[in-house]
């Protein structure tokens, strides 16, 4: 059988009970009620523990209402394995202790359709820290940290002989200078109450019968109850289990604690008078082993329950991904494999086509120097009539130069320099505007004012930049419109060539008449040549003369400085 110690205290003495524990069995081998000493509580403990030879034991500590805030909470019904997490959160609204780091833990003491009662309790972590340390320092070992009325009350309601019972109890036990009232109803606890008692005799006596009539009240008990039940003995407490019994209305059974378990031969010679200040002690030793969820355990709170393991789905939860990863190597060396092949059979299409490759390249190198070479050809015809088309009416706006340049060895494109006078600054800027698309990049410096008389008294100068890319675009248009047009032109050529062999036919006839009406009259040929040429005497020999090769050059390729300038006249725009 395993050794345990039962320990609790408070100002004034030290109460401990040891005893070997097997499940339900109890037998007490040790009891002792210790004045505190000057020293404290740690060193009075340390003595007690050492003088006993109880160190490493396993120990259980009853803590009373003191060190504890206590509530009575009622919730909505919900499942027991969702109720510790409710209540913790009730508690931090309600409890003024109960903070994030505080231990909750409660007792169901009702339960209904519409709603669920229970006695919750909360400790600070510096009260359990506390414990914890005066523990360690007599080398003991918490299992438990219990609040100690209702260590006492499941004592008596565990036990075989009142386990069961109907009706309203009340459990009363006496301590040094504090007084603890339980009360339960069908075997549950409904009510904790501890309250602070006079030193004095007759003073203690009063308080006690005034806290009973309180307590049974706030239980809702409205006659007298089944039992009355004061821990200790009839001869210590003979004063009040006459005065209790007048308060209650009810028999008073005194009960010793150490009935209830079994209790070695010198242990029950060494009881003290006191023996019920000793109740909740061995309350907690009965119940630890048997019925320890009639405690409210600090150090075991109830918790959400954990689910029992499933090893099945372990199994699959570690074998799953381990045959996905094989399955997807496996698919993924397929893959890999064929796409080796398909690179293969690319790279040998691609070393095929290495010389078309290469071929196109310089293709395409070529066309693209053609291309910024043909970017400089800027029709020049066609910007004219923009701008003439563009231009405000001739009375607002009066054009004396034009220059326009082309940039055909760089970067393409033109520039088209404008010079004259208008006769309001709004006239420049109309023009901007009209002139300004993605085609035309147009800027200007402005007016200045001239020294004349007529209405043209702002002079300015505006420069249009033409882009290459607008250059090469409207080339690439063109062409594919003469595209469209020589696909859809073959039936008609061949409707052409029908007609011009019939005008062929009948021009040769008419040719042979006419020669036959020439010859007939007789006129010589040279007197019926063309006037034209009357007019046109034959060219000098000694004149220079402009080959077919200089006039095709300066055709094809003019000069990336040549400078169309046209000479404003009077009003408007003379060519």
């Amino acid at each position: 059988m395993a050794k345990k110690l039962a320990i609790d205290w408070d100002d004034i003495e030290l109460r401990l009970v040891a005893a070997q524990c097997s499940g339900s069995n109890v037998k007490v081998t040790d009891v002792a009620i210790i004045p505190i000493a000057e020293a404290g509580i740690q060193e009075t403990l340390r003595t007690a523990v050492t003088e006993r030879g109880l160190e490493k034991t396993e120990t259980l500590v009853a803590i009373g209402r003191g060190k504890a805030e206590l509530r009575e909470l009622t919730l909505p019904p919900v499942p027991d394995d969702e109720l510790p997490d409710m209540v913790r959160f009730q508690a931090i609204r309600s409890f003024a202790s109960a903070g994030d780091s505080a231990t909750v833990d409660y007792l169901v003491t009702n339960r209904k359709e519409d709603s669920v009662s229970m006695i919750a309790a909360a400790v600070g972590p510096v009260v359990l820290s506390e414990i914890e340390k005066i523990c360690e320092s007599a080398e003991l070992t918490g299992k438990r940290i219990a609040l100690r009325p209702l260590s006492a009350a499941a004592l008596y309601l565990s036990h075989p002989k009142y386990r069961g019972n109907r009706g309203d109890l009340v459990l009363i036990d006496l301590l040094a200078d504090d007084a603890e009232i339980v009360v339960a109803r069908d075997d549950r606890v409904i009510f904790v109450r501890t309250v602070r008692m006079p030193t004095d005799a007759k003073a203690r006596t009063t308080a006690l019968m005034g806290e009973l009539r309180r307590s049974l009240m706030a239980s809702g008990v409205a006659a007298a109850p089944d039992r009355v039940v004061l821990w200790g003995r009839a001869s210590v407490h003979q004063d009040d289990i006459e005065q209790i019994s007048k308060a209650t209305g009810a028999q008073v059974e005194v009960l010793d604690p150490f009935d209830l378990v079994d209790v070695d031969r010198k242990s029950r010679d060494d009881l003290p008078d006191h023996v019920g200040r000793l109740a909740p002690l061995v309350g907690l030793l009965a119940s630890d082993g048997m019925d320890p969820d009639r405690l409210i355990d600090f150090l075991n709170p109830r918790k959400r329950p954990e689910e029992p393991p499933n090893h099945l789905r372990k199994a699959l939860m570690f074998g799953a991904p381990v045959a996905a990863a094989l399955l997807l190597g496996f698919l993924a060396y397929r893959q890999f494999s064929t796409l080796d092949t398909q690179i293969e059979t690319l790279k040998n299409a691609n070393a095929s086509q290495a010389d078309f490759v290469a071929a196109a390249k310089v293709s395409l190198a070529q066309t693209e120097a053609v291309d910024v070479y043909l970017d400089g050809g800027v029709n020049w015809l066609d910007e004219l009539r923009t701008l003439a088309s563009e231009m405000p009416p001739a009375d607002k706006m009066i054009v004396r130069t034009i220059s326009a340049v082309t940039d055909q060895r760089t970067k393409g494109g033109g520039r088209i320099v404008l010079s004259g006078a208008v006769t309001q600054t709004d006239v420049i800027e109309q023009f901007e505007q009209s002139v300004r698309d993605e085609s035309h990049q147009v800027a200007g410096e402005g007016t200045k004012v001239l020294d004349t008389d007529d209405a043209y008294r702002l002079g300015f100068r505006e420069e249009i930049v033409i882009p290459a890319e607008s250059v090469r675009g409207v080339r690439y248009q063109r062409l594919d419109e003469l595209r469209s047009t020589s696909e859809s032109a073959p039936e008609t050529t061949a409707e052409s060539s029908e007609m011009d062999v019939d005008s062929s036919s009948d021009a040769d006839t008419n040719a042979d008449a006419d020669s036959n009406s020439e010859v007939g009259s007789g006129e010589s040929p040279s007197e019926t040549a063309d006037p034209a040429e009357a007019d046109h005497p034959d060219p000098d020999p000694d004149d220079p003369q402009p080959s077919d090769a200089q006039d095709e050059s300066e055709t094809t390729q003019p000069d990336t400085q040549d400078q169309i300038t046209r000479v404003v006249t009077g009003k408007g725009v003379q060519s």
